[in-house]
């Protein structure tokens, strides 16, 4: 493995700049929503350590979107920031979200980068608006680049040939932003794209995650066309998983639900559902380096639909919905 050289972009907090990077693609920490603050190039360069990402916040036209990078090469370098908006969606493929760039409040589709010396960090000189009124696209794709509008490719004929896109190229990044609800009804679902770029079917599983719900609650997930439907009480488990086979070609939705218990009506603060989903990948597979250890799922490698002997689990996306009541 090597280090990037060229401005980087995180995919994680525990991305150092090697090629290819480790940790989990769906996190960057460089890409961040946050109040308006009165210095973003001190503040963003003293918090590098940290992800200062706060949600975004559901019926308000003005979330603030700052970014940063660092400077791994050996020469002083800048740039140009774009950073793109997708539905939600559980595979962030380029035809979803290349066409969708952020703004700044005077429509300027893209942040420029002053030079940065080698080592240190720089902050876009602006920050981009984005709307949560009429529109559900929260997972955002960061690219930095010598030019204001960079290639992007078309969509990828594999789940291997994205994850390998995003881990080898050092300077894009996604960030799934957690959305905000001050959600009226006991009763909640939520829809994500969920999409199969390949010719043959995929095993997939989806890994529902709930934290600080009430007990009694009951959540679940659910997609018809590959024969995926369950649900449990909090009181069972706090993580749920299911499986099958994700058609060929398959282009749909999978929704994600949870219920409070009889007689509340009010979800907790801070509370959340949280959707992985992952696909199974041959074990000679080149994108298989960054399979999940089985002792992370509640399911065996036999019980998984679909899975060949040796077969291993790669995360593939995420999407999440936190609960807060202001």
């Amino acid at each position: 493995m090597s280090t990037y050289n060229g401005l980087f972009m995180r995919d994680s907090m525990s991305d150092d700049g090697t090629v290819p990077s480790p940790g989990y693609i769906y996190y960057s920490p460089d890409i961040i929503c946050h109040d308006q603050v009165a210095d973003p190039q001190t503040f963003f360069k003293n918090n590098y350590t940290s992800d200062p990402n706060q949600p975004v916040q559901l019926g308000s036209s003005v979330n603030f979107v700052y970014s940063r990078v660092k400077n791994l090469s050996t020469g002083s370098n800048g740039g140009f920031i774009n950073i793109y908006r997708s539905s939600s969606s559980l595979f962030m493929k380029p035809s979803i979200w290349k066409n969708n760039r952020l703004q700044t409040i005077n429509g300027t589709p893209y942040l420029t980068l002053n030079p940065i010396d080698p080592g240190q960090i720089g902050v876009g000189n602006d920050h981009f608006v984005l709307s949560a009124l009429n529109s559900n696209l929260f997972c955002m794709v960061g690219i930095v680049s010598s030019e204001q509008e960079p290639a992007i490719p078309g969509d990828f004929s594999t789940y291997s040939d994205f994850v390998l896109w995003i881990r080898n190229n050092q300077n894009i990044c996604v960030r799934n932003l957690s959305l905000t609800q001050n959600f009226p009804n006991r009763n909640y679902e939520r829809l994500d794209s969920f999409s199969n770029p390949e010719s043959i079917a995929v095993p997939t599983l989806f890994k529902v995650t709930a934290t600080n719900l009430p007990a009694g609650t009951s959540f679940g997930v659910q997609c018809t066309p590959l024969n995926v439907n369950k649900s449990q009480t909090v009181d069972q488990g706090t993580i749920l998983t299911d499986s099958g086979m994700c058609p060929a070609n398959f282009d749909g939705t999978v929704t994600t639900f949870g219920t409070l218990p009889s007689g509340t009506t009010v979800w907790p603060d801070n509370a959340r559902l949280e959707i992985e989903v992952y696909v199974g990948l041959d074990e000679n597979d080149p994108a298989t380096i960054y399979a999940e250890p089985w002792d992370t799922f509640v399911i065996k490698p036999h019980e998984m639909k679909g899975l060949r002997q040796n077969g291993t689990l790669v995360r593939i996306g995420s999407c999440g919905t936190e609960f807060i009541n202001q």
